[in-house]
C-alpha cells in the first residue's frame, strides 16, 4: 500500500474513533449508575489510546513522505 493510501485510511479510521469517542461521551453523560460511567471510561481510555497511536503512525508516514528516497 503506497504511503497515500495508508495515510488516508488512518485518517478515516481517526474520523471514526472521533465520532465514537463523541457518542459514548454522550452516552456517559445520560449514564444512571457507576457501573455504567467506569465502563464507559475504559471504553474512553481504549478509544484515546488507539487515537493517539494512530496520530504517531499518521505523523511517521508523513514524515516518511518527505524524505528523499536513496538511489
Amino acid at each position: 500500500m503506497a504511503n497515500q493510501a495508508r495515510i488516508d485510511a488512518i485518517q478515516g479510521e481517526l474520523r471514526d474513533i472521533e465520532a465514537q469517542i463523541n457518542e459514548k461521551e454522550r452516552q456517559k453523560a445520560q449514564a444512571e449508575t457507576v457501573n455504567d460511567i467506569a465502563r464507559m471510561d475504559d471504553d474512553l481510555t481504549a478509544l484515546r489510546a488507539r487515537s493517539t497511536s494512530l496520530q504517531l503512525q499518521l505523523t511517521n508516514l508523513q514524515a516518511a513522505g518527505d524524505e528523499v528516497a536513496p538511489f
